[in-house]
C-alpha cells in the first residue's frame, strides 16, 4: 500500500465549504505522481495516461488544519495498463473511494509494462506488516 498525506487548502473548498469534486481528482493525481516516482527506469520517469477514473463520494470533507491521507493499492495489472484503488481518509472518516485505470505509453501509444514496473506495482498489492 502507498500512503500520501494531503494538506487541505482553503482554495480547495467549494461554495458549500466542502472540498470541490475536481480537487479530489487532483489529490489522487498528486498521490499517483509520488507513487509512480518510486519506480523510475534508467530512461527516466515512466509515462502514463489516465484512461478512466471513478470517484465515489462517501462523506463531505470540510476545511481543517489536519491533513487527510490518500491510500492506494494495486487492484489489477494487465499488459500495458493497471488499475489502482484509492481511499481518501483520516483516522475517523472515509471521504472518498476511487479507482484509476492507467496506461503506460511511449511515443504517444500504449506500451507493455516492464518487468521492473510490474514488480513495483505488484508490491503495492502485498499486505503490509
Amino acid at each position: 500500500m502507498h500512503s500520501y498525506d494531503i494538506q487541505l487548502r482553503r482554495t480547495d473548498m467549494d461554495a458549500l465549504q466542502h472540498v470541490n469534486n475536481v480537487v479530489f481528482a487532483q489529490y489522487l493525481d498528486e498521490a499517483r505522481t509520488e507513487l509512480l516516482a518510486g519506480c523510475e527506469s534508467p530512461d527516466g520517469p515512466w509515462r502514463v495516461v489516465v484512461a478512466g477514473q471513478r470517484l465515489t463520494y462517501r462523506t463531505p470533507l470540510v476545511f481543517r488544519r489536519e491533513p487527510v491521507t490518500v491510500r492506494t493499492v494495486l487492484d489489477r495489472i494487465g499488459t500495458s495498463s493497471f488499475t489502482l484503488r484509492h481511499e481518501v481518509r483520516d483516522a475517523e472518516s472515509h471521504y472518498l473511494t476511487a479507482t484509476s485505470t492507467l496506461v503506460a505509453i511511449a511515443d504517444g501509444a500504449p506500451r507493455p509494462l516492464t518487468a521492473a514496473e510490474r514488480d513495483y506495482l505488484t508490491a503495492l498489492a502485498a499486505p503490509q506488516n
